[in-house]
């Protein structure tokens, strides 16, 4: 092996081709539908390479349900920076949504898909998908705390439950439109989630 290989091939670079490589495959086919030798084979490298960065299938799917959490909490994060009226955020939330599906970047929900997959296969899975769910309702609710502290809501809001009602609703939406490949389960997520609010909009 030459030097310039061995310095392509060194360290993080593998390490992240590795997990570029089996997440697509992860997200796109399956969990349990893609084996550790088909990521070997289209990921360019060897088994002791894949071996040497995650051991197992187990390392390799929470290193996986880690990079999507990062990318979903990070859209969201972004989303709602830009957005602080919280009826802009939900209408960017949809668009952002729909773009990604027809470019061919959303496939579904990866952690729900995972979930599905896996089952109670293994404690530290749930675990760990636990945790994402609780991040992501952290994230919703501090952004709602700040909304209400704006004067957007009405100071009664329970803004616990309407955080995990705002999340009900997207997995409702985007697991309906997966069944049914019907983007209107999409662009009608819009409504469900306003409706959420009506009651709490400060008069």
């Amino acid at each position: 092996m030459t030097a310039q290989r061995k310095k392509r091939d060194s360290g993080a670079s593998v390490r992240e081709r590795i997990l570029d490589t089996a997440t697509d495959l992860f997200y796109k086919q399956g969990f349990s539908n893609t084996g550790m030798r088909q990521i070997i084979q289209e990921s360019g490298s060897v088994a002791a390479s894949l071996y040497d960065h995650f051991p197992s299938k187990k390392e390799l799917g929470i290193a996986y349900l880690a990079r999507q959490e990062e990318k979903t909490l990070s859209d969201l994060a972004s989303l709602m920076e830009r957005y602080p009226e919280v009826q802009e955020f939900l209408r960017a939330w949809v668009i952002l949504k729909e773009r990604q599906i027809r470019h061919h970047e959303f496939f579904g929900d990866p952690f729900a898909g995972f979930a599905n997959q896996v089952m109670d296969a293994d404690p530290e899975y749930t675990e760990f998908l636990k945790g994402i769910a609780e991040k992501w309702t952290k994230m919703i609710r501090d952004y709602l705390s700040r909304a209400v502290a704006s004067g957007q809501f009405s100071r009664s809001m329970d803004i616990q439950y309407v955080s995990r009602r705002v999340l009900m609703a997207y997995h409702g939406s985007i697991t309906l439109w997966r069944m049914t490949k019907d983007l209107r389960y999409i662009r009608e997520m819009e409504d469900s989630l306003r409706e959420i609010f009506e009651e709490y909009t400060a008069k």
